[in-house]
């Protein structure tokens, strides 16, 4: 009786879980260049279950008897979100795995999101104000300029004059993981290089890839599921108590 506790409660934590990570990501299907993430799961280990012995002293196997599931992983889906055209100067997307290089206190991190500004020094800089790095490593400054745009070669230009490029870099995207702010950063320093061939398209910005649609439904799933494994939970202690309470009665 308890395996079937067991099982109801590991399928009330495995929804749970996806629950999370589905709300994070309905909450970002707006933000720019947002990756979606995903749950994996797998299998707790079962137990085989046997006949009774036999006049011969064997007991057959049966089968396996499930004992729930585990979350095992959360993964980025980096299948590249819809490209919006803007037409604005400082907006910008990239090609597949490239990323503009930020500056953190940190250190150095990496994020798809191309919705630039420029701060009170005259930094370019991401939405919440880090500074967008230059091929040179270091932050690009554009002055007091009146007019900053980006080109196709990831020029910035102040006043129509060149004043730094995009630092633009290409990565394995196995070993880039999430650091907050819509920033990754690489767990191994060689999945991250310099690109070779970057793919810069000004004015249009990288949309979400989560579609907040088939989100919302799968929310709305997950959210059931949980209901009837807590429903299940709850029948097997009522179960537990009656075996507990009342079968040493008869």
């Amino acid at each position: 009786m308890e395996r079937g506790l067991y099982a109801a409660a590991s399928g009330m934590i495995s929804n749970q879980a996806m629950q999370e990570t589905l709300a994070n990501n309905i909450a970002n299907a707006t933000t720019v260049g947002y990756k979606q993430e995903n749950d994996t799961f797998s299998a707790v280990q079962g137990m085989v279950l046997n006949r009774l012995q036999d006049g011969q002293g064997n007991g057959p196997e049966i089968g396996e008897l499930g004992m729930g599931v585990r979350l095992s992983g959360t993964y980025t889906d980096w299948q590249q979100g819809p490209l919006a055209q803007t037409g604005r100067m400082l907006d910008a997307s990239l090609g597949d795995n490239q990323f503009f290089a930020v500056q953190t206190a940190q250190g150095v991190r990496y994020t798809r999101a191309g919705n630039f500004q420029i701060d009170g020094q005259g930094n370019l800089t991401t939405d919440s104000g880090k500074a967008i790095l230059g091929e040179s490593g270091q932050p690009i400054n554009v002055g007091k300029a009146t007019e900053v745009a980006i080109d196709g070669r990831g020029n910035l230009l102040a006043n129509r004059q060149i004043v730094g490029k995009l630092g633009i870099a290409e990565a394995d995207t196995r070993f880039l993981l999430k650091a907050g702010d819509n920033l990754f950063e690489a767990s191994n320093p060689n999945a991250i290089r310099t690109a070779a061939n970057p793919v810069v398209r000004p004015g249009t910005l990288e949309q979400s890839n989560m579609n907040i649609v088939l989100g919302m439904v799968r929310l709305l799933t997950t959210s059931r599921s949980f209901e009837m494994s807590q429903k299940a939970v709850a029948t097997q202690d009522e179960l537990l108590r009656q075996a507990a309470t009342e079968v040493g009665k008869v």
